[in-house]
């Protein structure tokens, strides 16, 4: 720990628990301090940290400032966490309010002391290949300059020796999986030294039975977290360009095979989890771009880069050795399943992926594997196959969409993640199989461009006689295409409500890998493209008929839909639309789709939702439409989800939050019987929010505020979030981080358009009075709350976890203001 003239520094070991780091931070803080509100801030820098780990820490620490009613002008802590990233330029571009990226470069002042400080050493006759990791900095990691140290320090190399086949493997290791290493004990076992007690004679020994070019690139580290004695290259660049050097005789395919070959290294017992961890990760962990890495991979680099660079099969070949070898382990059996049908082996995929299901037939991802195997499968037979009937094709689609539904349902089961992915599955494969039934003779369109025989074919008993016969195991599954498909839409649409989403990652130069990617970087973007292709193949203006007819009916709820106006999501998305008139315009011929009096004539609960945020988002880009119903009327509709005992979606409560928030102009009165129905939205909100997070950290689903209340009246109270946002400057990224850390509340303007509410804190929880009765505020920064009992004002916003708080303000001392960026 080192102390400093403005701060006090500390490193944090994370072998330590977060209770066990905040004890000693707050002991560190108060050490030889005579008044501990006039402390000096501490400084806590933690590297290659866990996410969890670290909100933890976060948190502990804020407990424990409330808990001791520290009141100081200057931060309590400041929290640095250094990651090691393949691409920290791009993350600090992402995010440039609160990240910065060291990078091998130097500038020229440090060019200048680094130089300086070579010529010392040098003076004092240090070599070069005594301070090699020093040279190398010293020239930026220059790749000519580490290419001829790598080439001379390998030239006349006995490539047969044990020590070059351990330089080998731990070369793989380093430069495909981060902070990799092989214990010391590995190692001396690989060597034939035994083992030693002695820690000063085992490193002798082991580093004398060297070669000169290995002891040049090894060096022995002793892990913070296990204490064990390691080794590595002395640098992830050098590794590679071993790598690359050494893979000039041997590919680096055989080089991994001759590793899994190894026993020694593998019945070695001291050190063998972490070794084995390092194997699977070299075989099965991919790159994420937010870990840092360059790109969202398919398969860990390595197979990546056999499969580029050797071929498919030696990437398959090296994959079912590492399979046996540790264990028949079910995610390995998954990977080689998806290596198969990405390179159109669908037989052999789908023997895969039914070896994993043996292991884990209950993991969501495993059978998500299997759906998608399922739904290359049909692609691949659609585009290129043409010998094929169009009936397997189609059996091995809707075969795609049951495995999608299974895994769905594995995935309500699993507490401990959140994984969408077979609806998202299901969704796509349906609106393929849509688009390749409409191109089958037998139901070809008309010269309007409708599909009538097809549509008249999914929701009717109409059978064309071509098919009769020969479809007959189809038929009924083919009719349940559209409800399945709906309730994956709505299924998406819900989930997309409830978080943040439209991750702004930089666009992909190739348009096809752009669009795959859509449904992780803007899902929002992704559902309303599917919901518009889904609606196309229900609409038939032959089957409108009787306005009052079912058929005429469901053409109705599929025009809507096909506009934007059948889901939550998507309704939603017209805020977002830098077109504000076009977007009206669109929710006015929406609207018009609905019956003139909805109070008489009655609409489903779904599509009730719908008409209902319909007219609030209509308010928000067109307060004077005279579309637009007045809020009593809304109020009146939305009622009849107070009744009954039915379960309703979460929008439905969400909605009433909305519409029966006091407002000056139509509460005058107290009236306990609006607090009863907004008692009961906000609880059944609050149950239903805690369902669809099960155990998952919250940090991770950051929940979306959708509206504020502003300083109008009725509708016109309703403020967007995007109407805050307009007012921010930056990118979508430095504006969610002005979001997450309050900075967002600095500006004035926001002032005019949100009013601020009253509002106490107890024991560090918020409320706020409704029409009579107290209700519960989450404080979305939690350090924000103060310490004590105190009367607050702040900003009310609405989300699907109920009412959340902005910029809260002790009443009494409003100039203070919030501090957000340090604890």
């Amino acid at each position: 720990m080192l102390p400093s003239k403005d701060l006090r520094c500390a490193v944090i070991k994370s072998s330590y628990s977060p209770a066990t780091v905040c004890e000693h931070a707050l002991a560190f803080r108060d050490y030889e301090e005579k008044e501990i509100n006039h402390c000096l801030p501490v400084l806590l820098l933690i590297e290659d940290y866990d996410e969890d780990y670290l909100e933890e820490i976060r948190n502990d620490l804020m407990d424990a400032v409330a808990t001791r009613k520290i009141n100081s002008p200057r931060p309590y802590f400041i929290l640095m966490s250094c990651r090691r990233s393949n691409d920290p330029e791009r993350l600090c571009k992402a995010s440039p309010l609160d990240t910065v990226a060291v990078t091998h470069k130097l500038t020229d002042s440090e060019k200048t002391l680094f130089k300086t400080k070579l010529e010392k050493l040098k003076q004092k006759y240090v070599e070069p290949k005594f301070i090699l990791t020093f040279v190398l900095m010293c020239e930026e990691f220059n790749e000519t300059y580490v290419r001829d140290f790598v080439g001379h320090i390998l030239q006349d190399i006995d490539h047969s020796s044990r020590d070059t086949r351990l330089m080998h493997y731990v070369a793989l290791l380093n430069f495909y999986v981060p902070n990799s290493y092989v214990s010391l004990s590995h190692c001396e076992a690989f060597l034939g030294l035994g083992a030693y007690t002695e820690t000063k004679s085992r490193a002798y020994d082991f580093k004398s039975n060297l070669s000169e070019q290995a002891r040049m690139i090894f060096i022995e580290l002793r892990e913070s977290t296990t204490y064990i004695s390691s080794v590595r290259i002395i640098h992830c660049l050098v590794a590679k360009e071993i790598l690359y050097q050494l893979s000039r005789n041997q590919p680096q395919s055989q080089i991994a095979m001759s590793l899994l070959q190894e026993r020694m290294l593998f019945e070695n017992r001291f050190g063998r989890e972490e070794f084995i961890k390092f194997i699977r990760d070299l075989f099965i962990r991919r790159d994420k771009r937010s870990r840092g890495d360059n790109t969202d991979s398919l398969f860990s680099p390595f197979i990546e880069h056999v499969c580029k660079a050797e071929d498919c099969e030696k990437a398959i070949a090296v994959l079912k050795a590492a399979y046996e070898l540790l264990g028949k382990d079910a995610f390995f059996a998954q990977q080689l399943a998806r290596l198969h049908y990405n390179n159109e082996k669908f037989e052999d995929a789908k023997y895969w992926v039914g070896v994993a299901k043996l292991h884990l037939p209950n993991d969501s991802y495993i059978l998500d594997t299997e759906g998608q195997v399922y739904r290359k499968w049909f692609s691949f037979t659609v585009d290129k196959v043409t010998d094929i009937p169009d009936i397997d094709k189609i059996e091995i689609a809707l075969k795609a969409m049951k495995c999608f539904r299974a895994a769905q349902q594995a995935a309500k089961a699993e507490t401990d993640n959140m994984n969408n992915a077979g609806y998202f599955g299901e969704v796509e494969v349906g609106c393929r199989l849509l688009k390749f039934l409409s191109t089958l003779d037998v139901f070809r369109a008309s010269p309007e461009g409708e599909h009538s025989e097809l549509v008249k074919y999914l929701i009717t008993d109409y059978i064309p006689k071509d098919i009769e016969k020969t479809w007959g195991k189809l038929h009924s599954r083919l009719r349940g295409l559209r409800q399945n498909l709906y309730n994956a839409l709505e299924w998406i649409s819900e989930d997309l409500s409830y978080f943040q989403t439209d991750k702004n990652h930089e666009k992909e130069d190739d348009d096809g890998k752009a669009e795959k990617e859509e449904q992780v970087y803007n899902p929002r973007k992704w559902l309303k493209r599917q919901s518009e292709v889904y609606a196309k193949f229900f609409i038939s203006a032959s089957l409108t008929g009787d306005n009052s007819g079912p058929k005429s009916q469901l053409m109705k709820g599929m025009t809507i839909y096909k506009r934007g106006g059948g889901s939550v999501t998507n309704i939603l998305s017209f805020l977002t639309d830098k077109k504000e008139n076009r977007s009206a315009e669109k929710l006015e011929e929406i609207l018009s789709f609905y019956p003139e009096n909805a109070l008489r004539d009655r609409l489903e609960d779904t599509d009730l939702i719908n008409y209902i945020l319909s007219h609030i988002v209509l308010a928000c880009l067109s307060p004077g439409s005279a579309k637009l119903l007045p809020m009593q009327t809304l109020r009146e509709l939305s009622t009849r989800f107070c009744k009954g005992k039915r379960m309703l979606p979460a929008s439905a409560y969400f909605l009433l939050t909305l519409l029966f928030w006091p407002d000056e102009a139509l509460d005058k009165e107290p009236n306990s019987a609006k607090d009863e129905i907004l008692s009961s939205a906000l609880q059944t909100l609050k149950r239903l929010y805690d369902i669809k997070m099960k155990d998952v950290p919250p940090r991770k689903k950051r929940i979306y505020t959708h509206f504020f209340l502003g300083k109008g009246y009725g509708l016109s109270k309703i403020v967007q979030k995007n109407k805050i946002d307009k007012l921010i400057s930056g990118s979508l990224d430095e504006k969610r981080m002005k979001w997450l850390h309050g900075t967002v509340w600095n500006n004035t303007m926001i002032g005019h358009i949100l009013r601020r509410v009253s509002g106490w804190t107890k024991d560090r929880n918020l409320f706020i009075r409704g029409h009579i009765k107290e209700f519960p505020v989450l404080a979305l920064h939690r350090d924000s709350v103060p310490n004590g009992n105190e009367n607050v004002t702040f900003y009310l916003g609405f989300s699907f976890n109920g009412l959340v708080a902005f910029n809260i303000e002790v009443e009494n001392n409003i100039s203070t203001g919030t501090r957000v960026h340090s604890i």
